[in-house]
């Protein structure tokens, strides 16, 4: 029973973070800025077609967003009724995180599709920028005046103890496994992958060519924060993992993997939204008179 009662505790708490409570906070965000922020009196922020799309569109996709995530929110509830209904307990010997995994990626469906039209978004002004005065700042950029030292040492700290860990399961003893080298590959891979990420913020260009300066490093360091802390959560849930196939916890991995998701969710939009406030961006630059980059 107490399992039970955790379980289902934890993944309600995943459905209302992930489907309700951020969605919220972004719908909020975008109705802010169209009702302060108009096309008449900041063209820059809205290039073409997006101009037409603020007028016309915004208030339907917004509507369309909500409409999703409830949806989703709605299933899961009912997912969990009837896993109650039925008398559902997580097996001892695991495999039910995959459902939890898999309504994970499902949850983060629309947040993705938003991205996606964000990324977009920033390629159209891009295209229209006409501007032809350019400035830059040339000083060098570098890590440490993005994020402390600590996290970085713990971010590799957690990777070398998970590597040791892992290699040192006695179901490794006899020699390594094929599963055992795709795992170790893959997950230095994701390892790369992320410090690329790091890097081309560190020395990129602008995403948003009007953005002003302040802005722009504000966003450097919540990119790289979100990067190093996503590290830090994988090598910590890797570690828990191995941990619980060792000490045979297997049936409480669909409670630590919504406790990762959750976390991950937490510390990549919900950063995000605390490092980057509406209330608290300079949107003078997106004025037709103003010419920053």
């Amino acid at each position: 029973m107490l399992v039970q009662a955790i379980f289902y505790t934890v993944f309600v708490a995943q459905l209302l973070l992930v489907s309700y409570y951020y969605p919220r906070k972004f719908t909020a965000r975008i109705s802010y800025l169209l009702a302060n922020y108009p096309p008449e009196q900041y063209p820059k922020l809205y290039p073409k077609p997006y101009d037409y799309h603020a007028e016309n569109g915004a208030k339907k996709s917004l509507r369309a967003y909500r409409f999703v995530n409830g949806l989703i929110l709605v299933a899961g509830f009912g997912i969990l009724t009837a896993m109650l209904a039925s008398g559902y307990t997580p097996r001892l010997l695991g495999g039910d995180e995959v459902f939890v995994l898999l309504f994970g990626a499902v949850q983060t469906v629309p947040h993705m599709i938003t991205e996606i039209g964000t990324a977009k978004y920033f390629k159209r002004m891009k295209e229209v920028d006409i501007s032809t005065t350019k400035k830059a700042d040339l000083r060098p950029r570098r890590l440490f005046d993005f994020i402390s030292p600590a996290y970085i040492g713990l971010a590799v700290i957690l990777y070398i103890g998970w590597l040791v860990f892992f290699l040192g399961n006695s179901e490794f003893d006899a020699g390594l496994t094929t599963p055992a080298y795709v795992t170790v590959i893959g997950t230095a891979t994701m390892h790369l992958l992320i410090t690329g990420v790091i890097m081309m913020n560190i020395r990129g260009l602008k995403v948003d060519p009007h953005q002003a300066y302040r802005d722009q490093l504000k966003q450097i360091e919540t990119t790289i924060r979100i990067c190093v802390f996503v590290i830090i959560l994988m090598n910590s849930f890797l570690i828990l993992m191995d941990a619980s196939d060792r000490y045979a916890w297997e049936v409480f991995d669909p409670v630590f993997t919504s406790l990762y998701l959750q976390l991950i969710i937490i510390f990549s939009l919900g950063l995000r939204f605390r490092k980057s406030r509406v209330e608290e961006v300079d949107f003078s630059v997106y004025k037709e008179d103003v010419w920053l980059v």
